[in-house]
């Protein structure tokens, strides 16, 4: 009895000293909800102690207990809780953010030591770099959440938000009683297959299923285009990384000590590997670089993980925050292919009356499969969307989620379908949808465009105008659209009616018939200008100049044969009725004429190499190319052929290409050719535009005078840098201001055949003086060089132009100031 006593007594003694305590629990940012991954838990007064995964969460086991759990992370305020003297708890954290303020770091002799860790990493970039397989192909689950936030009491207190805030009130908050209010309006998730071929570059993204909920989203396949992970990604092996169309500078880019600063913290383990714990500090705050922590794996100075922000100083505009994590994992080839990306991007308000803009984007990467290339073929379509996309169970869902959807998660979807519901959020989401794209859905069809529903000029005085177009709810292979217009100065009617059928989806096949009647004006070319309806509106109002009434009636053909080889071809009967004092000689007869017909058979093809195109209902939209040119050739003749009274050819070609150039900004440029063979009037020829206005526009020559040159063959290269902070950042002062430094050049060659000359009288039958048209010599150019800021007070941009040639020409002025307001970050 008495040994069992004993046995009894050693072992509730031996329990309570080799007691196992387990504290687990979650980070989180108390403004955002968003967990805060690589945070420090350690028990207070000891050095046992854990980092959060990715996903925020922390298990600490231990034997021995202190009276406080304390959490810290740069950038955010140390928080500590109180243990209790239990074996299990639970204590979750939401961490504040810190205005993080960067310090002057002094080195002993020597270098400092985290320069030879980042200068090898920096080394063997090539050896990581996933551009360098031959190809690769991913299962990705992106998720996406878009919410307002910053709900001033000023912002809630709106009539308009109050009818809201009711409902957001009722709906449990989104974080914890220490975070913030938020109103969700959008969320996305997206399961889809991405795949890259090197040599050729090639990308392409298969959404297999997508599931959207947003206010003011009526159909997902267009939004589902977009929510995938070929717009997520983030490539610190690139010396540059695109982010809201800005580059910012890697820490291990070859030109890493240029503007960074680092410092050593600590050799960890993560996961089964041991790394470098660095901090990463811009040696210039308003310089677009990271600020943060990474990791480096001491075994071949690869990247672990990272977790970096943007200094609020950064020269950007409204944007409060832009966080990046990222997981990074060996292909079977050796190459890092992420495999958990999470990125938060905070847009501040514009004023303290008005809220601000969260974006929260979470890619998950699984099932890698490397250098299997696809034929060149199968990336034709950037973009592609399984026919079934928004059809799946939830049980999908739950089975190809990495994790299931937190509570706050669940929240915002309940509160996106609500809003959706409420009678005022419809009106200003449907509201604003028609300001931006012109038009009103209303059933099967849609009404607009608005800017032409109302334009004064001085030919049509008060102008009013109506339009209706089918939209993808009539048909996805049909697309009808009308346009009319009444002039009560000239009481004329004007009309555009056409009709497109979309033969093939995949490789964009469409055939159209058309027929309009309109008011155009010598120059503008308003043919091209369709799809920009503002500033077509624009163009009708106030005083027209060189208008006529321009007829079409025609038949378009197009089909992409491969990515981004985009092949069309036309014919066109329109008739030219001026509404100016207007003759020229017919070619011939040597008659005076006022108006001509022409038949025109049209052929030409579009080549964008990596251009992102989108099927944007049954319209194509382009997202623009990633680093390499577009090309546009254009072939049209004109025919004594139904009724044509004229006989010529045109050839054109245009390239525009934007250029990341890194430290320097980014440079675009224009470049436009031609030539007209054949003996016509002036109007066929090209006139080119200028800008007699107060306003800067990149669409004209801005020191040249309205319709002051015409050319029959031309050469033009048009060229704008935006410096971003180059070299304003590095003044005192200015660097606060924010201001961005911008230039401009412009050359024009040009010149215009005698018999061209000649066709076009001085005076008309009566002897009265004509207007003619101004013309270049080809081997003196037109040229105008351009400097200015841009970024003044966050809006608005002044341009100083200085015209270099043709300074004697009636009217003509040797410097212009030129104004614009835009909204740029």
């Amino acid at each position: 009895m008495r040994s069992l006593f004993f046995s009894i007594l050693f072992f509730f003694v031996s329990s309570s000293l080799w007691a196992q305590y387990t504290i687990r629990g979650k980070v989180a940012d108390a403004e955002t909800g968003d967990p805060i991954a690589f945070a420090n838990v350690i028990l207070k007064g000891t050095t046992t102690g854990i980092t959060t995964d990715f996903e925020g969460n922390y298990v600490i086991s231990t034997r021995a207990l202190s009276d406080s759990l304390v959490v810290s992370y740069l950038g955010y305020i140390t928080q500590s809780k109180a243990l209790s003297d239990q074996l299990e708890q639970i204590i979750n954290f939401q961490l504040r953010p810190s205005d993080f303020e960067l310090e002057a770091f002094v080195f002993e002799a020597g270098e400092n030591p985290a320069f030879e860790i980042i200068r090898r990493a920096s080394e063997r970039r090539k050896d990581f770099d996933k551009r360098s397989l031959s190809a690769y192909e991913t299962k990705n689950y992106t998720k996406i959440e878009i919410d307002i936030d910053n709900l001033s009491e000023d912002f809630r207190k709106r009539k308009s938000v109050q009818k809201v805030t009711h409902v957001l009130d009722s709906i449990q908050e989104l974080t914890n009683d220490e975070g913030e209010k938020i109103l969700p309006v959008f969320f996305s998730e997206t399961v889809s297959k991405f795949y890259y071929r090197n040599n050729p570059e090639l990308r392409k993204e298969v959404i297999e299923k997508s599931k959207v909920t947003g206010v003011g989203i009526t159909d997902g396949s267009t939004t589902s285009q977009i929510t995938g992970s070929v717009f997520q990604e983030y490539n610190f092996y690139k010396n540059w990384l695109s982010i809201l169309n800005k580059d910012f500078i890697s820490p291990i880019s070859d030109g890493w000590k240029s503007f960074y600063d680092y410092d050593l913290l600590d050799s960890v383990l993560v996961g089964q590997d041991t790394c470098y714990k660095l901090q990463v500090y811009p040696r210039r705050e308003q310089d677009l670089a990271f600020t943060g922590t990474i990791w480096i794996k001491k075994e071949d100075y690869s990247l672990k993980q990272v977790d970096l922000t943007i200094p609020k100083a950064a020269n950007l505009n409204f944007v409060d925050r832009i966080k990046i994590q990222q997981e990074l994992g060996p292909s079977s080839a050796g190459p890092l292919i992420p495999s958990k990306t999470r990125v938060l991007i905070k847009i501040a308000q514009v004023t303290d009356d008005t809220a601000g803009l969260l974006a929260k984007f979470y890619t998950s990467t699984d099932s890698v499969i490397v250098n299997q290339p696809k034929e060149t073929k199968f990336f034709n379509q950037a973009v592609e969307l399984k026919p079934d996309f928004g059809m799946a169970e939830e049980s999908f869902w739950e089975a190809n989620r990495p994790d299931p959807l937190s509570s706050e998660e669940l929240a915002v979807l309940q509160m996106v379908d609500t809003l959706k519901k409420i009678p005022i959020i419809r009106f200003y989401s449907e509201g604003l949808k028609f300001f931006a794209t012109g038009y009103k859905p209303i059933g099967k069809i849609d009404i607009g465009p608005w800017p032409g529903f109302f334009n004064y000029n001085d030919i049509e005085n008060v102008r009013l105008g109506m339009g209706l177009r089918t939209n993808y709810k009539f048909s996805k292979k049909w697309e009808l659209k009308g346009y009319l217009a009444y002039g009560f100065g000239d009481m004329k009617w004007k009309y555009a009616a056409s009709a497109t059928r979309i033969l093939d989806r995949s490789r964009w096949t469409t055939a159209q018939v058309y027929s309009n009647k309109e008011i155009d004006q010598v120059g503008l070319e308003i043919a091209n200008l369709q799809s920009n309806s503002v500033f077509l509106a624009a163009s009708r109002f106030g005083t027209l100049r060189s208008p006529y009434f321009s007829t079409n009636h025609g038949l378009n053909v197009q089909r992409e044969f491969f990515k981004g080889f985009l092949v069309k071809a036309g014919v066109n009967v329109g008739q030219f009725d001026p509404l100016y004092d207007f003759y020229y000689l017919e070619k011939d007869t040597r008659e005076y004429r006022s108006n001509f017909e022409t038949t025109e058979i049209r052929a030409g093809i579009r080549y964008g190499r990596d251009e992102i195109i989108i099927i944007n209902d049954n319209e194509r939209s382009s997202l623009g190319s990633l680093k390499w040119p577009i090309f546009e050739v254009n072939y049209a003749r004109g025919m004594r052929w139904l009724g044509g009274d004229l006989e010529y050819q045109k050839l054109s070609l245009y390239v525009y290409q934007r250029i990341n150039m890194g430290l320097l900004g980014v440079g675009r440029y224009e470049l436009d050719a031609g030539k007209i063979f054949g003996e016509v009037p002036y109007p066929i020829l090209k006139n080119h535009l200028g800008n007699e206005t107060l306003f800067y526009t990149t669409a004209a020559f801005n020191t040249m005078n309205f319709t002051e040159f015409t050319s029959d063959q031309y050469f033009s290269i048009r060229y704008r840098q935006s410096f971003e902070g180059f070299m304003l950042n590095s003044i005192p002062l200015i660097k606060r201001l924010k201001w961005r430094f911008v230039g401009n050049a412009n050359v024009l060659w040009g010149s215009v055949k005698d018999y061209n000359i000649e066709n076009v009288p001085d005076v008309d039958p009566e002897g009265n003086p004509l207007k003619t048209f101004g013309r270049l010599d080809f081997g003196n150019p037109y040229l105008e060089l351009g400097y200015g800021v841009e970024n003044i007070f966050k809006f608005f941009r002044v341009d100083f132009f200085h015209r270099m040639t043709y300074l004697d020409n009636p009217g003509a002025k040797p410097f212009h100031v030129k104004i614009s307001a835009q909204f740029i970050l």
